[in-house]
């Protein structure tokens, strides 16, 4: 009967699929050829999609040109998507060093040369280009330089120490320290945790996981080797082995905000286009877009089965109408996409304990996904079928397993199945969300461990339970569910509840709620119980609020946070009692905390107070935490509050010491670093961002060497960026002919190197030019048609000033 569901449920979902986005498809296959040995080098002028990009210094090898495979990665990093990047660069031309013409077209990109003109031009595809993200930056295209990658060795320490004292048991002192390295040493992440703790002189010390990760995201895979946590699916158990893990990695997939993958909404643009998006038949914007890849974010989408429609208008008049049908779910894989782990190993209490583990999922349609999972231990071994799918009104995932044991433990074959359903609207408020749960645990189900069963083996149970909850008005929600336990194994016994909540918020941020619970257990009479709780947030300071709930038992409790300023410093206050109120009971607990927070530490000191009138006791407890985390990249280190991925670390120059700077992610957060300070900014592994960088009161001929930088992390990396300040000249001289004539009001254009106009001057009645507001480089100087053209070099002075003395040019028609 399962197995009949099962295939129906897959049968809605093919029904409402289409084809999700196109990806494009490079294989991965390392080239090899011969070692090209070049006949010269000589510059050339290149091109990237039609703009100038400089001149570079290619080789000439058979008549045709090649490029220095370390250039070309630094140059088309800011077009490329991460993926595609690290595909093409780390895996197709690994074993390359000089790359040709016919070398980018295997990966699908296009390099002509000109002889004659000496120019190169590479056009990549729009398939290929940078993701953007509408929602977030859509006027930030990656297209700074310089372009920084993940550097060769970097990691982390990160440190949570704890000092508590207690009265109980003579005054007892205890110290502990919570320790998380991380190292990145070539792509290869060396990863420890543990904890010492000393108390009553007693040092005691463990080690939760210590292992080795590479991660290949080419070919989206991790290994971990070492004291390792083992992913899974279903009714598996994550048991913590000496062995080894293979498998897929999340880290290719886009997570957003709300917590779900939004790569079914990307799209590609061949022309300039206006494009027109509607989601569930309601129109959402309308924009134009150059061409590229793009994918919008924070779409209204409901659980379940949502009607993508996107209308692209190109310049030229064709039309193009995409429609998909996206889930919204966060499990569901792209259609022929897999994920899977496999892991082994022995428990690390005891070697002998050998496990095994597994899983692989499949996505079959864009609404379905589906696989199967595996685990054994030397007593038991266990099979399992897991799969998830979105239905026109909802979603709905399950699972099942079978349980087969060898040790005469509990029963031979035990099964186990599990099944939930949600709907919801978010963006219909009113519509109730509806959510379903049942599952069911066969006599003697136990998955596989890495220990012996200790106890007897648990009854088969029945478990079901059904919520729905739904907006009244406009500040009023309610919800109400029930809930079913019945054990079917002798004795037989089954309990219910039913509870039910109402809450109100306010205008000014307050918050009342009610909830009760009405339970009925297998014998007795019912019991009921019910919570009030209110609370205070005001809008305009998040950090500062008010808590307070009361039980029909007695039980109080109330909650204060607040801030305040001392020293120079802001600190947050907070107050907690249970019962602490006359008349809320026998027990009573007061705490009170202080903590300060910076962008290199978090420093906090509570003490709490317990009085159990029972016993006559009290006890007084104290604690004082400091987190921090030294991060480092190479030889520069800086401290830090967390570090959750990868992370830049800004290293300030012997010119910055003076000077204090703003920097900036295209994320929108920022972060400020005194004079001569290094800083730690948190990044995401893979998603490329823009950092920028403004000084502070700086004088005004100063500027950072480089005010705009792409950062593209690896996984789990740190970057360096070494952060620095560049002057700015202004240039006189004066402009006269080849007989020594000054050549009198005469317009000219400045352009770099890179063939970008950056500023003009005019010659007075003398031939006197002045050039203002210019950095060190080479340049250019366009003069009218006849007079030829003028290039100097302005190198970093001293002075602010420079003299370029007598410019000389053609005089017209000369």
């Amino acid at each position: 009967m399962s197995v009949i569901l099962l295939f129906f449920v897959m049968g809605i979902s093919i029904s409402f699929a289409q084809t999700p986005p196109s990806q494009p498809a490079i294989s991965n296959a390392p080239i090899t050829h011969d070692t090209i040995v070049p006949d010269l080098e000589i510059t050339i002028a290149l091109s990237i999609n039609g703009k100038p990009a400089g001149e570079v210094n290619a080789g000439i090898w058979q008549n045709q040109a090649v490029l220095y495979k370390k250039l070309a990665a630094q140059l088309l990093i800011e077009h490329l998507r991460p993926d595609i990047y690290s595909v093409i660069f780390d895996s197709v031309f690994r074993d390359l060093t000089w790359l040709t013409a016919d070398d980018f077209a295997l990966v699908g990109i296009s390099f002509e040369f000109d002889s004659a003109q000496l120019t190169i031009s590479i056009t990549i595809p729009p398939e290929y280009a940078p993701v953007v993200d509408i929602d977030f930056v859509p006027e930030q295209v990656p297209n700074y330089k310089p372009i920084l990658r993940a550097a060769p060795f970097s990691g982390f320490i990160q440190n949570e120490s704890a000092l508590q004292i207690s009265n109980v048991t003579s005054n007892t002192l205890n110290y502990s320290t919570q320790l998380l390295a991380m190292i990145d040493l070539m792509g290869t992440h060396l990863v420890g945790s543990g904890n010492i703790s000393v108390s009553n002189a007693a040092l005691s010390y463990s080690v939760d996981n210590a292992y080795a990760l590479w991660s290949d995201f080419a070919r989206k895979l991790q290994i971990s080797l070492g004291k390792i946590s083992i992913p899974v699916v279903g009714a598996q158990t994550q048991s913590t082995l000496y062995g080894i893990s293979i498998g897929t990695s999340d880290f290719e997939k886009y997570i957003v905000r709300q917590g779900f993958i939004d790569d079914m909404t990307e799209f590609t643009i061949h022309k300039l286009a206006r494009v027109s998006v509607e989601v569930n038949g309601k129109p959402i914007r309308t924009m134009l877009l150059a061409p590229g890849n793009y994918r919008i974010l924070d779409l209204p989408f409901t659980s379940g089965l949502n009607e993508f429609v996107l209308r692209i208008e190109e310049s030229d008049g064709n039309v193009q109408v995409l429609r998909r049908i996206i889930p919204r779910e966060s499990n569901i894989l792209q259609v022929g996409t897999s994920k899977f782990a496999l892991s082994a190993g022995t428990g690390i209490q005891d070697w002998k304990e050998l496990f095994a583990s597994g899983y692989w999922l499949f996505g079959i349609s864009p609404a379905f996904s589906g696989g199967f999972n595996i685990q054994a231990d030397i007593r038991s071994a266990m099979g399992g079928l897991t799969w998830v799918s979105a239905l026109p009104i909802g979603t709905i995932n399950g699972s099942a397993s079978l349980v087969g044991r060898w040790d005469g433990w509990g029963e031979m074959f035990a099964p186990a199945a599990s099944a939930n359903y949600v709907f919801s609207m978010p963006g219909n408020s009113s519509i109730p969300s509806l959510g379903l749960s049942f599952s069911y645990r066969g006599k003697g189900f136990m998955p596989p461990a890495t220990s012996a069963p200790d106890s007897a083996p648990p009854s088969s149970l029945l478990s079901f339970s059904a919520s729905l909850y739904s907006a009244i008005f406009s500040r009023t929600n309610a919800s109400i569910g029930y809930s079913l336990n019945r054990i079917l194994s002798s004795p037989t016994a089954m309990t219910h509840e039913i509870y039910a909540s109402i809450s109100q918020s306010f205008i000014k941020g307050g918050n009342l709620s009610l909830s009760g619970r009405l339970s009925f257990p297998s014998s007795g009479s019912p019991t009921f119980s019910a919570i009030l709780t209110f609370s205070i947030m005001p809008r305009e300071s998040y950090a500062r609020s008010l808590n307070f709930m009361q039980t029909t038992d007695g039980t109080t409790s109330l909650g204060i946070l607040d801030k305040f300023s001392a020293f120079g410093q802001v600190f947050d206050f907070n107050i907690n009692t249970s019962s602490f109120l006359p008349g809320s009971g026998e027990s009573s607990v007061f705490n009170i905390g202080v903590r300060n927070t910076s962008e290199f530490y978090d420093v906090s000191a509570a003490g709490s107070f317990a009085h159990d009138s029972s016993l006559n006791t009290d006890t007084l407890t104290g604690n004082l935490q400091f987190r921090t985390t030294l991060a480092f990249v190479g030889s520069h280190v800086a401290f830090t509050r967390q570090i959750p991925d990868s992370f830049i670390l800004i290293a300030t120059s012997p010119s910055l010491k003076k000077e204090s700077a703003l920097y900036r992610l295209s994320s929108g957060a920022q972060y400020f670093a005194a004079k001569g300070q290094n800083i730690i900014l948190p990044l995401t592994s893979y998603t490329t961002t823009v950092l920028s960088v403004d000084l502070v009161e700086s004088p005004i001929n100063l500027n950072p060497r480089y005010p705009f930088v792409l950062v593209s992390p690896a996984f789990r990396s740190g970057i360096l960026f070494q952060s620095d300040v560049v002057k700015r000249y202004m240039l006189y001289g004066r402009l006269v002919d080849t007989t020594g004539k000054p050549v009198e009001y005469l317009p000219g254009d400045i352009y770099d190197l890179g063939g970008s106009m950056v500023t003009s001057t005019f010659s007075d009645e003398m031939g006197h030019f002045e050039i203002y507001d210019i950095l060190p480089g080479t340049y250019t100087i366009e003069w009218p048609e006849g007079y030829g053209t003028t290039q100097f070099e302005l190198s970093e002075s001293g002075e602010d000033t420079i003299d370029l003395g007598d410019v000389v040019v053609h005089s017209r028609g000369k």
